[in-house]
């Protein structure tokens, strides 16, 4: 009921998130039952259509920035809609990066196949600190303090170091080892902003839209902890390849179907609202 309902108030903006997301999950699943495969004769049509799904979600989220622009000339939730468009865009880059075009492996190293997937990070890392700086902006202005949301960040920090060191195999090259050493930190750092972002809503923090743009934000850390678990160091090295990267497909256009909303959500339910 609360789905049907959802679904009959929804707008253009948040159908098409929906219909990316669905097309996301249909390829990722496609993929996993074979129907399809992206090491296959497919290969060029599978990613051919997974760059059209994030045009049309970068089309969507400079939408979303329009509507902002013509809703309000608060510099606030302005910029924060420009953050979020620079943040889509930069991911983009790295999607490009890690469809790794010339097939090649093990670049750095004879320990990780995918290592090129350490590459992309020089997109994502600073795509995501867009979107970090988002959210902790509309925490602030919505009065969560300084200490606390330093607080939040530094535990998942923590957490992520943890987590990365865990999954690290011995014999990692420096390149990969910094680079993604540094990535499982900051990306856990990210995802927590989402923590932060829901609770400075206050009582407005259980808000559908509130809610749903906070797991956008976690999404994007667990889509990236299946990449470093199963993708760059699962089976030895070798990744469960390629049906991490299905996995992983869903569940990070999945995240960035809900937080290109996040400039719209905040300035829906900010504080004089």
């Amino acid at each position: 009921m609360v789905l049907r309902d959802t679904l009959k108030t929804a707008d253009v903006y948040v159908k098409v998130s929906l219909a990316v997301w669905l097309a996301a999950t249909v390829d990722a699943l496609g993929g996993l039952m074979g129907f399809w495969s992206v090491v296959g004769d497919a290969r060029e049509l599978v990613l051919i259509a997974e760059f059209v799904m994030m045009l049309v979600l970068l089309i969507n989220c400079y939408a979303l920035k329009n509507w902002i622009v013509r809703h309000t000339d608060h510099s606030l939730y302005r910029q924060v809609a420009w953050l979020s468009v620079g943040s889509l865009v930069l991911c983009i880059l790295g999607d490009l990066v890690n469809f790794n075009l010339p097939e090649s492996y093990y670049r750095y190293g004879q320990v990780v196949k995918h290592d090129y997937l350490a590459d992309s990070v020089w997109f994502f890392a600073p795509g995501y600190l867009l979107l970090l700086i988002a959210a902790v902006r509309i925490a602030r202005a919505n009065g969560l303090g300084i200490a606390g949301i330093a607080a939040l960040l530094a535990v998942a920090g923590i957490i992520g170091g943890v987590s990365i060191n865990a999954m690290h195999l011995p014999g990692t090259g420096t390149y990969v080892s910094a680079i993604t050493g540094f990535y499982g930190i900051f990306i856990t750092v990210v995802g927590a902003s989402g923590i932060v972002f829901m609770l400075s809503f206050g009582k407005r923090r259980f808000r559908p839209g509130v809610l749903l743009v906070s797991v956008g934000i976690l999404m994007a850390a667990v889509a990236d902890s299946v990449i470093g678990q199963f993708w760059i160091y699962g089976n030895g090295g070798e990744g469960f390849f390629p049906a991490a990267r299905y996995v992983n497909w869903s569940l990070y256009v999945g995240s960035q179907c809900l937080v290109i909303h996040l400039a719209r959500v905040a300035y829906w339910n900010r504080p004089c609202s």
